[in-house]
């Protein structure tokens, strides 16, 4: 019930008349799938759900040249998460960039709590970002989803 009336929140943000002045998202994004890979240790083991549907909604080159994101998705261990980051972006082609993100990520449940820095690969509409650490070995997230531009 929480990621029905978290999505019903965000839907109803971008209204029009809410967004007036140039404070519209430029992008929305929909994650979609996750891959972990490497030793999670044994208290994750291979549980993960690594189908991780939600919205976030960007607001491009703004404050600094950044990205500035916020948004929710189901986790890999199936609880809400809400996700802020700031990301700088650079073009290498005429559809693709890559970057680097920042993000904060806070679970509702028993997912992950912290910051996250990530880098990221945008080509036309699709998304992959990759997340490693490196506590007692390498281990990761690799996410994918779709972005599509909001046009005003």
């Amino acid at each position: 019930m929480q990621i029905r009336s978290l999505f019903t929140a965000l839907a109803l943000s971008l209204a029009p008349p809410a967004l007036a002045d140039g404070r519209a998202p430029d992008y929305l994004s929909i994650p979609l799938a996750s891959h972990h890979y490497g030793d999670w240790g044994d208290k994750t083991g291979d549980r993960f759900n690594e189908f991780n549907p939600g919205l976030m909604l960007t607001w491009a080159e703004r404050a600094g040249g950044l990205n500035y994101t916020v948004g929710a998705y189901r986790d890999s261990e199936a609880d809400l998460s809400v996700h802020l980051s700031a990301a700088r972006m650079w073009d290498i082609g005429d559809q693709a960039q890559a970057g680097i993100v920042g993000a904060y990520i806070h679970s509702f449940g028993d997912g992950y709590r912290g910051f996250a820095p990530s880098l990221q690969l945008n080509y036309k509409y699709l998304f992959v970002n990759l997340a490693n650490g490196y506590d007692n070995g390498v281990y990761g997230v690799v996410s994918t989803g779709i972005t599509l531009p909001l046009g005003h």
